[in-house]
C-alpha cells in the first residue's frame, strides 16, 4: 500500500485502510517505508515525523501505537542522485541494506527503537485522507525489444545491453524487477542518460527493485553500464486515481471520436492524489488544472463509490484542490498558484490563479451542496478577495499583475489590466453568492458592491469607444511596460498609457461577465475574425464558450473544423495524449487541452446542467454542426444521460433518457420555421425564444423528430 496524499504543510492527511486481509493466524509483523529524500513538485520540505495507530476489531483497548517499541534503521541503500522535478530519481545501491529487511522474518534486534518527535509545536493535528486509494493496475501486453515480454524472459543481461521496453499505452506507473544478479551489477532503467535515470547496483543472488515513485512513460529502457543480470519477472503497475469512464461519444467522425476517447484517458492519467498539469514535466497541482479538469470528469467519469452512493461527476479532487489551495495562503493574503510544493519563483503567486480558485468553490458548491466545506473556506477566500481590494487605484481598478493565458500580450505585466480585473470581478461576484449561501449576509453585500464598482469602473475606463471593445490594460508607466513588451516579443502600441486592444481583453471580458447587453455585439463583432488565431489551447476553452453562444450552425461546425485542425497532431503523435501547445514545444501529457471531450458531452451532445444541483435541472441543447449523427451518454451528478442525434433531409431524430427525478429543458435550432414537430409519436408544439426553439421534458425515455419548413 502507498499513501498518504500529498499535503500542504498546514493539513497533512492520514490514511486508512483495512489489513486484516494481509494478516495471518499467529505472528504479523507491519514494515513501513518512510521517504525521507528532497522534495518534489508533489512534496514540500517539513520537520521528519512518521505516527501509525492499529485498531484491533472493535475494541479501543487493543490497539497498536507508534511508541518506543518500534523498530527503526536509515535506509542506507538511498544514496545522493540529482534532482528532478516531476519524481523521486533514485540511486540505490541494494548492497547497503539486507536483503529481506522489508519481510516479515527479519531479525531487526540490532535496529535502534524509535525515539518520539520533541518539537511538537512543528506539526498540526491531522486530517483523515478524504480521497480513496489510488487504483493499481498491473499493464499487460509489455514487449521488449519488439516482442511480448511473456515469450522472453527470463533474460540475461549483459554489460552494454538494453532492453528496450514498449507499454500499449502512456501510464503513470512504476516498475517492478525480479533479478539474479552478482553483486555490483549497475543498471540504468527509465532513460539511460536523461533526467528520469533511476540506478540500482546490484547485491548478490535473488532480488527485487520497486521503484517508490511513478514515473510518467510509454517507453523506457533496461541498461545494463557494468556487470551481468537475469531478468526473471518485469511488471509495470499504473497508479492513478481511480476514475472510471462511464460517458461515452459516437459520431460519424472517426477522428473526433478518438480524441473523446484519447482526451478522456489523459484526464486518466494526469489525476493522481491531485489534478496534476502534467504527467511527464512536472506532476504539479496548480489551480489553473481546472478548469478543465473538473469539467471533462463531471461529463465523462464516475468516481468510487462513497458510503453506498454513486460518485458520478465525482468532485473530490476538485475540493482536496481548492483546499490545498486555501492551506497555501500567506500572511498577506494570497494564494499560491500551486500547492505541496517550495516552488518560488515567478509563477509562485499568479493573480489570476487565486480567482480560478474562488470560481472553483462556485462550482464545486453547486455541484455538491456542501455548504459545510465553503465555511472551511469562507476565511481564506475573505483574505484573498481584500487583497485584491486593497490594490485599487483612484480610477477604481485592480493594479495587479497579468497573466491569464500563456499567450496573453500583457503577460507579466503590472498594470490595471482587462483580464485581470474582469476574473477579480468575478471572484468577487462568486463571493457575494457564497457568502450569502452560507449566512455571511454583510460580507456577501460588501463583496457584491465591490464586483458592481469595479465592473462600472472597467466599462468607465478602459472602454475604447473607437474599436468598439476593450483596451488591454492601462499602464501608469509608459517607459516600463514597452520595455516589457519588447522583452515578450509582444508588437502592442500604447496611447497616453493605454494599451491596444486585443483578443484574450475581449473574451474574458465577455467571459467574466463584465460587458454590458448594449455593448455585447460590438465586443462579439470585435472577436469575430479573430477566433482563427494561433493562441494557446487553453484560449479555445474560452472561445469555444462564446462561439457557441452564437447559437448558430456555422459556429458550431467552425468550432469543430478547429478541433480537427489543432488537435489531430495529437492523434498522429505516439502518445496519442493531451498536449501543453500544439505551435511550440512543452508537455506531451497536459490538463490545458482536455477540453475539447468535454465539448463534446456538453455541446455536441447537448447535455448540461441547468443551475446548481439542488434544482434537479438540466438543459439538453445538441449542437451537431457538420456532424450527420452524435450519439453517447454524458455524465452528470444525477447520473448518465444518454442521447442520440441523427440529422434527417429536412430535420433530425433524436431519442433522450432523463434520469429519474430530473427535469430537462430540450432546446433545437430555431434557424428555420418548424413544419413538423413530433414526441412520443405525438405532434407537439414547440415554442420560439428567442433564436432557439424549446420544451420541457420530465424523467423518463423519449424518441421524436423535427421538421423544418425550409
Amino acid at each position: 500500500m502507498r499513501g498518504p496524499v500529498r499535503f500542504e504543510n498546514k493539513g497533512p492527511e492520514y490514511a486508512s485502510c483495512n489489513i486484516s486481509s494481509y494478516l495471518k493466524k499467529g505472528k504479523n509483523v507491519i514494515v513501513v517505508v518512510v521517504h525521507r529524500f528532497d522534495h518534489t513538485g508533489q512534496i514540500m520540505a517539513h520537520e521528519a515525523g512518521f505516527t501509525a495507530l492499529i485498531m484491533l476489531g472493535d475494541s479501543k483497548n487493543s490497539q497498536i501505537k507508534t511508541d518506543g517499541s518500534w523498530k527503526v534503521s536509515q535506509e542506507f541503500s538511498y544514496l545522493h542522485r540529482p534532482f528532478a522535478w516531476s519524481s523521486i530519481r533514485e540511486n540505490i545501491d541494494a548492497r547497503k541494506m539486507p536483503a529481506n529487511y522489508i519481510s516479515g522474518t527479519f531479525d531487526d534486534h540490532s535496529w535502534e527503537n524509535a525515539v518520539a518527535v520533541k518539537n511538537l509545536k512543528n506539526f498540526v493535528p491531522l486530517r483523515k485522507q478524504e480521497l480513496p486509494f489510488q487504483q493499481e493496475t498491473d499493464i499487460n501486453n509489455i514487449v521488449v525489444n519488439g516482442k511480448p515480454a511473456s515469450r522472453q524472459l527470463p533474460i540475461t543481461v549483459k554489460k552494454g545491453d538494453t532492453l528496450k521496453v514498449t507499454l500499449p499505452d502512456y501510464y503513470q506507473a512504476y516498475v517492478s524487477l525480479d533479478l539474479d544478479a552478482e553483486a555490483g551489477t549497475l543498471v540504468h532503467i527509465f532513460d539511460k542518460d536523461g533526467e528520469l535515470n533511476n540506478a540500482y547496483i546490484t547485491r548478490n543472488g535473488l532480488q527485487n527493485y520497486t521503484s517508490f515513485n511513478t514515473y510518467g512513460t510509454k517507453h523506457f529502457v533496461i541498461y545494463v553500464v557494468n556487470g551481468s543480470l537475469k531478468l526473471n519477472r518485469l511488471r509495470v503497475i499504473e497508479r492513478r486515481y481511480p476514475l472510471k469512464r462511464v460517458g461515452s461519444f459516437t459520431s460519424n467522425d472517426k477522428l473526433l471520436n478518438s480524441l473523446w476517447d484519447r482526451l478522456t484517458r489523459s484526464l486518466q492519467i494526469i489525476s493522481e492524489d491531485a489534478y496534476v498539469d502534467c504527467a511527464d514535466r512536472e506532476r504539479v497541482e496548480w489551480m489553473d488544472c481546472d478548469p478543465p479538469a473538473f469539467d471533462v470528469t463531471r461529463t465523462a467519469m464516475e468516481g468510487p463509490d462513497l458510503k453506498g452512493k454513486k460518485m458520478y461527476a465525482d468532485a473530490r479532487l476538485l475540493k482536496q484542490m481548492l483546499r490545498r489551495t486555501a492551506l497555501s495562503q500567506g500572511p498577506d493574503g494570497r494564494v499560491k498558484a500551486h500547492t505541496c510544493s517550495d516552488r518560488w519563483d515567478i509563477h509562485g503567486y499568479m493573480e489570476d490563479r487565486a480567482c480560478d480558485w474562488v470560481e472553483g468553490v462556485r462550482r464545486y458548491y453547486e455541484s455538491t451542496g456542501d455548504k459545510a466545506f465553503i465555511r472551511e473556506l469562507w476565511y481564506p477566500i475573505t483574505q484573498q478577495l481584500n487583497w485584491f481590494l486593497a490594490r485599487r487605484t483612484e480610477r477604481g481598478l485592480v493594479k495587479a499583475r497579468e497573466w491569464e493565458l500563456s499567450t496573453n500580450p500583457l503577460r507579466y505585466q503590472v498594470c490595471e489590466g482587462t483580464g485581470l480585473n474582469a476574473f477579480i470581478f468575478k471572484a468577487l461576484a462568486d463571493a457575494a453568492y457564497l457568502g450569502k449561501e452560507i449566512g455571511h449576509n454583510k460580507e456577501s453585500l460588501f463583496f457584491g458592491d465591490a464586483a458592481e464598482k469595479l465592473r462600472t469602473a472597467i466599462n468607465k475606463h478602459l472602454w475604447d469607444k473607437n474599436r468598439g471593445t476593450y483596451y488591454s490594460g492601462y499602464m501608469d508607466d509608459e517607459d516600463a511596460a514597452k520595455k516589457m513588451f519588447a522583452k515578450q516579443h509582444c508588437n502592442i502600441t500604447m496611447n497616453n498609457g493605454y494599451a491596444e486592444p486585443t483578443f484574450e481583453a475581449a473574451i474574458f471580458a465577455v467571459d467574466q461577465g463584465i460587458v454590458p447587453t448594449a455593448r455585447l455585439d460590438s465586443v462579439r463583432q470585435f472577436l469575430k475574425d479573430k477566433w482563427d488565431k494561433p493562441y494557446c489551447f487553453m484560449s479555445y476553452y474560452y472561445s469555444f464558450k462564446q462561439m457557441y453562444a452564437e447559437n448558430d450552425n456555422k459556429s458550431d461546425g467552425k468550432i469543430l473544423d478547429m478541433i480537427r485542425e489543432r488537435w489531430k497532431p495529437m492523434l498522429d503523435y505516439d502518445w496519442q495524449t493531451s498536449w501543453e501547445h500544439y505551435f511550440e514545444e512543452g508537455s506531451k501529457v497536459h490538463v490545458y487541452s482536455i477540453f475539447p471531450a468535454y465539448f463534446f458531452s456538453s455541446y455536441v451532445l447537448g447535455v448540461r446542467p441547468d443551475g446548481p444541483v439542488w434544482t434537479k435541472k438540466v438543459i439538453i441543447d445538441p449542437r451537431l454542426g457538420d456532424l450527420n449523427y452524435a450519439s453517447g451518454s454524458v455524465v452528470t451528478e444525477f447520473g448518465k444521460i444518454a442521447v442520440a442525434w441523427t440529422r434527417t433531409t429536412d430535420g433530425m431524430k433524436f431519442n433522450i433518457n432523463v434520469p429519474k427525478g430530473v427535469s430537462a429543458t430540450l432546446k433545437l435550432n430555431g434557424e428555420h420555421k418548424v413544419a413538423d414537430f413530433q414526441l412520443n409519436h405525438k405532434k407537439m408544439v414547440i415554442e420560439k425564444t428567442g433564436n432557439q426553439y424549446g420544451i420541457n421534458l420530465s424523467s423518463g425515455k423519449w424518441s421524436g423528430a423535427i421538421k423544418y419548413a425550409d
